[in-house]
């Protein structure tokens, strides 16, 4: 875990859970890790960081303890200090932050990129009349991918991809095109590693990631909107949507009139997992997609309202009963969820 985004990852005005932020890095997606992932203007970082090793993130909070950074709120809560907001500014004049929106999808950018970097390998080789290399790649899957990819598309396969990569290069900045370029493997060409990358940007290789991550996302996106085929075959299974299929069916099945007992009676379902289905959606949908009103009516919402007024969401405290009115934590936490979304 690079040590400066584990300071970027806190606050100095919200206490914030270690385990939770590290679950949410690595994909794990219970409601609970989404709801304070959004509630710490983090959930955009779900799942990121999935293929990297987070186990030292304890180890590094004691060293930022030691340095002033941070204070340790509770057992699991940890806080930025003032010595650690300073530093937190400093950083964020410099770290590479990620730019792709990731609201609703997960990319899966290291399978793209070995898919890809094998086509160009492939592509270049055979320019060449090559057969005798080391494909870049060793994950059968991809390569077993780019095989079918290349057998459909070999006929004047090196000029076209040529053309494509060049197109996509030239729409994108020259700094930018430049080191996805030197990514690229081919004839007697080894492409650059992350590090040798990242030594050129003065980046942390984490950084340097993140570049890649969004250098990727952006290429994936013209792959699906150009009008050349080309390349759409390698994003089998590369772009998915963050919120589960099962949840999206709960949800569209819930705001066509259905109620949770007829939904959960349908699927063979409990209650409570549609229940969760729904605070799912909520959590990655904008506030004006999720059906609010079918769970907290107007006499509901106005007795929520005045009991947690303009108190600290993270604060609040579920309360059963109020006034008159009876509430489930389902409840409470869609209500804290839609006090918590921006007026889109």
């Amino acid at each position: 875990m690079n040590i400066k985004f584990l300071i970027l990852c806190l606050s100095s005005s919200q206490p914030r859970r270690q385990k939770l932020i590290q679950n949410l890095l690595l994909g794990k997606r219970t409601v609970s890790t989404l709801f304070w992932g959004m509630r710490y203007g983090l959930l955009k970082y779900s799942a990121i960081l999935k293929n990297f090793n987070l186990d030292k993130m304890p180890a590094q909070l004691n060293k930022l303890i030691q340095k002033g950074y941070v204070e340790q709120v509770d057992e699991y809560k940890y806080i930025l200090t003032t010595k650690g907001q300073k530093e937190k500014d400093s950083i964020l004049e410099s770290f590479y932050i990620l730019k792709t929106k990731l609201n609703y999808f997960d990319y899966d950018v290291i399978t793209f990129k070995a898919r890809l970097l094998l086509a160009i390998q492939v592509a270049s080789e055979y320019s060449y009349k090559n057969s005798n290399y080391y494909p870049v790649t060793n994950d059968f899957k991809s390569a077993s991918l780019v095989k079918t990819w290349f057998k459909a598309h070999k006929n004047a396969l090196p000029e076209r991809m040529k053309e494509y990569l060049t197109n996509y290069l030239s729409s994108i900045d020259e700094g930018r095109a430049n080191i996805f370029a030197q990514m690229f493997v081919g004839y007697h060409r080894y492409g650059m590693t992350n590090q040798q990358i990242a030594n050129e940007m003065d980046f942390s290789l984490l950084e340097e990631y993140l570049f890649q991550y969004d250098l990727l996302v952006d290429f994936i996106e013209f792959i699906i909107h150009d009008d050349d085929e080309l390349l759409k075959e390698l994003l089998v299974d590369i772009k998915a949507l963050r919120t589960n299929k099962h949840a999206l069916n709960t949800y569209n099945e819930f705001k066509h009139g259905q109620a949770i007992q007829e939904i959960a009676e349908n699927n063979k379902l409990r209650n409570s997992t549609i229940r969760e289905h729904l605070l799912e959606c909520a959590i990655w949908m904008p506030k004006n997609e999720f059906p609010y009103g079918l769970i907290i009516n107007e006499e509901t919402e106005n007795a929520l309202n005045q009991y947690y007024q303009d108190n600290n969401i993270d604060d609040w405290q579920y309360k059963e009963n109020i006034g008159n009115q009876e509430f489930s934590f389902f409840e409470f936490r869609i209500y804290q969820i839609m006090r918590s979304k921006p007026n889109d």
